[in-house]
């Protein structure tokens, strides 16, 4: 009964004690993407949270976060720190199998230094949404018993396609699963968040987007070990700009086709995913307020892992990025301003899906190649205090696909290929059950890319504390 107060306690002095080392030591850091990744390993850990399967279920519970930031705006030229609090709320329904909903709602408080704020003229933030809000059928399980897999799942819940090359984000959207025992089928028709972040940088439409999804993806799931899949999957744009800029309108509207495959080699210590994504369909470039320009681009992953059955339970892992950029785009390969020629081709490989490109330079996944290595090990694991710590690094070496082509990061402003290499560092510790810290800091180093822009090292830095009840 009075575990709680105690352990909101711990937690108290563990932030104190993180937010006062990183004031000390954290270096100024990079683009404000790199916060990203923090938010996205997040969501995987939230989003396991389902309805149990016992006949009546109705669950409750929350999270308290806690998390600091020290990154540089590179943009700007200046550093950043950031005090986010966030306090997240679910509820959980599950009736027989065959009724499932899903709610969550989060209250965030961004603390800022004075002026700090990328925001014009805003200081402190405070904002609330509902993250998650979903109900689910099991028609098969309702109608046929657990032999047949026919779901129908409506509301706000977290899309994927593929490997999540392609997407990887929330939508307010229908959800359709069907399944044999060798092949199963999943359809999705969905609308963005209204002010969620857009992949067009522009000013006039970066904070807010009006998107409409529509995918299929069929995938094998006859072989014990590999699961190949195939999708096909559309997004219509349809985001008013604010303002509107005279002589220039905005919309990528784009089309993919993905193929791909996850698994393993026998005895599980190998593991692998891959995929190839081809991206067709239109966009306005810049200067153009009628008449739309074609997109040809592609993009290919591979990530491999190998964990080791030795103590210290050590791993290895290893990733290949490879995605289309565009020559003649002037300063971004994302955004509509200082993007793609006028009358030309639109080579530049966007979607909407993530990858771990690294803390420091965080580029999109366009006009990149990139090569990932890294390692983690549980080194305390004979103590029990420590046994859920895990340490690692990952090393990171980026290029230019199209070598005059820009990247997403604006201020790499020389036609050169090598655009650097960064390294990360990482500490994940599931310090009790419902406690778990996370550290972790990178840096970049600049290459002949950023010859005659900004060649200082750039580095960034986040600790985050989360608390479950």
């Amino acid at each position: 009964m009075n575990r709680f107060p105690v352990r909101f306690a711990r937690v108290f002095r563990v932030v104190l004690v993180l937010s006062a080392a990183a004031s000390l030591w954290a270096a100024p850091a990079t683009a404000q993407d790199g916060r990203e990744l923090f938010e996205e390993e997040l969501r995987v850990r939230l989003d396991q949270q389902r309805p149990e399967d016992r006949d009546v279920a109705f669950e409750a519970g929350g999270w308290i976060t806690a998390i600091f930031y020290h990154y540089d705006d590179a943009a700007l030229g200046s550093d950043r720190p950031l005090r986010r609090f966030q306090l997240r709320a679910w509820g959980r329904m599950n009736i027989k199998g065959v009724h499932r909903a899903y709610v969550r709602g989060m209250l965030n408080y961004d603390d800022w230094n004075k002026g700090d704020n990328p925001v014009p003229g805003q200081q402190d933030e405070c904002d609330q949404d509902i993250e998650r809000l979903w109900y689910e059928l099991d028609v098969g399980k309702a109608i046929w018993g657990d032999g047949t897999v026919l779901r129908i799942k409506a509301g706000r819940q977290f899309a994927r396609i593929g490997t999540a090359l392609a997407l990887s984000m929330p939508l307010d959207m229908v959800q359709v699963t069907a399944a044999t025992p060798d092949v199963s089928l999943k359809a999705l028709v969905g609308l963005t968040i209204r002010d969620s972040e857009n992949i067009d940088r522009s000013a006039s439409v970066a904070t807010h987007q009006d998107r409409l999804f529509a995918g299929l993806e069929l995938a094998y799931e006859g072989f014990d070990r590999h699961r190949p899949f195939v999708y096909v999957l559309s997004n219509d744009d349809d985001t008013d700009p604010r303002p509107n800029v005279p002589g220039q309108s905005f919309e990528y509207s784009s089309q993919y086709i993905g193929v791909g495959s996850k698994g393993s080699l026998p005895g599980g210590e190998f593991t692998y995913q891959a995929e190839l994504v081809g991206e067709c369909g239109k966009t306005y470039s810049e200067g153009v307020a009628s008449g739309k320009d074609r997109i040809r681009a592609f993009a290919a992953d591979l990530a491999v892992q190998y964990r080791f059955r030795a103590p210290t339970r050590p791993r290895v892992m290893a990733e290949y990025i490879y995605a289309t950029g565009d020559k003649d785009r002037r300063l971004s390969s994302t955004s509509t301003i200082g993007g793609n020629l006028m009358g030309s081709k639109d080579h530049a490989f966007n979607a909407f899906g993530f990858r771990d490109t690294g803390l420091a330079l965080a580029p999109r996944v366009s006009n990149l190649q990139m090569f990932m290595l890294g390692g983690g090990f549980f080194p305390l694991e004979h103590i029990e205090a420590f046994k859920k710590m895990e340490l690692g690094t990952k090393l990171f070496m980026y290029r230019k696909v199209a070598e005059a082509g820009p990247i997403s990061d604006t201020t790499a402003v020389n036609n050169a290929r090598y655009l650097g290499s960064a390294a990360d560092v990482f500490c994940n510790w599931r310090v009790l059950s419902d406690l778990a810290l996370t550290i972790r800091y990178g840096t970049f180093f600049p290459g002949s890319a950023y010859d005659g822009g900004d060649k200082t090292c750039r580095q960034f830095f986040y600790s985050g504390v989360v608390l479950s009840f």
